[in-house]
């Protein structure tokens, strides 16, 4: 459902440190392939308990768009052992959410210890005894569709960036948004939820997570306890393999719209990148390199772009943490719209000049200012779940989650001169331009 907050603790994860075992997370395996998480945090009796399914919105069908975040809204009307009308009683006192993106669908739970056990059992419960009323399935896909007209189709921009994101990710399963295509979602009947769900919704096909007052041996024990009897399903239906690869010749798209009811021009470029999933050493350099260039109120576009020209604001950001690739993003504002087409190259020549400017100092002082925000996040039982989820939702091993913080350290300015340089040669790119409509 709302998963912006975080979103925001995303770019921070970067800090882990092996060497300290700041985060003394343990793992085991179920029988039935449950890969399990507990790290320990005992200032205060409550526990975050993440349950991360490896399904996300590039597991559906073509014209079966919207169904992973439908089915998300499913998981809360109950089983046949807790109908809807009791769950919210049972779970009373327990903050619970969820969230879908492309990569994953995630329910979380923050709880008292004394409550932990009655969240995972109804966690188990959720896994494998979901039941869907007819009732219940019309009533959910009307509010889903509702969410997309509300947040997307009513909002210009919104459904610009749908737009960029289909030329972006054109022949991929990323290409369809997580909110679905209007069409899609009226369509969606309660067999293909069901459906869905038999296929995804397994012990083997998903990372328990638990962080809080407890320990690891009562965390396996109780996830043993909960889950265990709970069948794999090593016949999981999934998509075709989404490792995409970068095409070594470049692709460039052009895009402009005018847009009612926006206030202000925008020019974004946004390209494809190495994921941590296909080239850590180029993604982490990538992340580097969008915290110095555009990231925060110090970083080179804001002083050479806010502060010396005619730009209202600017930033970069970066994601590479999916099944298949990231992306490197970048925008600003200009304060007017004359000859917003003559300014197309004013990022990657941005981008350029600031690879020369960066210097060994400069790249160690970027590194350790993102270590440091690593001291406000690591001490938080909700945060620390998140980041373990993520790293090990994407297959990643307890060794590469340790050792973030000395793949980060190890970067080096030839590393983030090659990964940027690859990116503005070799990958393929959309540059954006959207205006105000009444300035037609």
């Amino acid at each position: 459902m709302n998963f912006t907050r975080y979103l925001i603790v995303f770019g921070l994860f970067l800090c882990f440190n092996a060497q300290a075992k700041v985060f003394d997370a343990a793992e085991h395996y179920l029988d039935n392939g449950l890969r399990v998480i507990v790290a320990e945090n005992h200032k205060a009796p409550v526990a975050k308990v993440m349950l991360w399914y490896q399904v996300g919105s590039i597991n559906e069908e073509i014209d079966k768009s919207g169904l992973a975040h439908l089915l998300e809204h499913l998981m809360f009307r109950g089983t046949r052992s807790v109908p809807a009308d009791k769950f919210n009683a049972l779970m009373n006192g327990v903050e619970y959410n969820a969230f879908t993106n492309t990569d994953f669908t995630v329910y979380h739970a923050t709880t008292d210890i004394s409550r932990l056990e009655l969240v995972l059992a109804v966690e188990a419960d959720r896994m494998t005894n979901l039941n869907i009323s007819d009732e219940a399935f019309l009533s959910e896909r009307k509010i889903v569709f509702e969410e997309r007209q509300q947040r997307i189709d009513n909002k210009p921009r919104a459904l610009f960036a749908e737009e960029i994101n289909q030329i972006l990710w054109q022949n991929t399963p990323y290409e369809h948004p997580v909110a679905g295509w209007a069409t899609d979602i009226k369509a969606l009947t309660k067999a293909d939820a069901l459906d869905f769900y038999r296929r995804f919704y397994a012990p083997d096909n998903a990372v328990l997570v638990i962080v809080g007052d407890i320990t690891p041996q009562i965390g396996f024990e109780l996830a043993q306890k909960y889950f265990g009897a709970i069948h794999k399903r090593s016949a999981i239906k999934t998509n075709p393999e989404t490792d995409f690869y970068i095409s070594e010749e470049q692709k460039q798209y052009f895009v402009t719209r005018k847009l009612a009811n926006v206030q202000t021009p925008q020019i974004a470029w946004q390209c494809l990148v190495s994921s941590v999933k296909h080239n850590k050493r180029q993604a982490y350099a990538l992340t580097v390199f969008s915290s110095y260039f555009g990231e925060g109120k110090n970083a080179y576009l804001e002083r050479e772009l806010v502060e010396k020209h005619r730009v209202i604001a600017a930033g970069s950001s970066v994601g590479i943490y999916h099944r298949g690739l990231g992306t490197f993003v970048a925008s600003f504002i200009p304060l007017t719209v004359e000859n917003l087409t003559g300014k197309i190259d004013v990022l990657p020549g941005a981008m350029r000049a600031a690879l020369d400017n960066l210097t060994p100092e400069l790249l160690e002082k970027e590194k350790k200012k993102i270590l440091s925000w690593f001291v406000y996040t690591k001490d938080n039982p909700e945060d620390l779940a998140y980041l373990l989820g993520l790293m090990a939702s994407l297959g990643l091993s307890m060794d590469d989650i340790e050792n973030h913080e000395q793949r980060l350290k190890d970067v080096t300015l030839d590393d983030v001169r090659d990964a940027m340089l690859s990116v503005l040669n070799k990958t393929k790119c959309v540059t954006a331009i959207s205006m105000p409509k009444e300035d037609e």
